[in-house]
């Protein structure tokens, strides 16, 4: 077990080739990367946008229906249920 350790320590790594500038220039994503990127960006910013409008209606909603509810409930205290039924103050 030991040797393997000092094997695996002395093992030097092969040396990095040496790139060209043009090679180098070649390699990177390009244009083609840099207008997906920018793609994906422009999409996700109209999907949140989106998203928080969605969110904010559905609060604004259950706010509506609750003030609608108290004032429903207040209703029935002011307004008769039946007619001929006197009100309750």
């Amino acid at each position: 077990m030991y040797s393997f350790l000092l094997y695996a320590a002395s093992v030097s790594p092969s040396p990095i080739p040496e790139i060209s500038e043009d090679a180098a220039r070649s390699i990177g994503p390009g244009f083609v990367g840099f207008v997906a990127t920018a793609a994906l960006v422009i999409v996700t910013i109209f999907i949140i946008r989106d998203m928080t409008r969605r969110i904010r209606r559905v609060r604004y909603q259950g706010e509506a229906e609750a003030r609608q509810q108290e004032l429903v409930e207040r209703g029935k205290d002011i307004q008769p249920d039946e007619p001929g039924d006197k009100p309750a103050h």
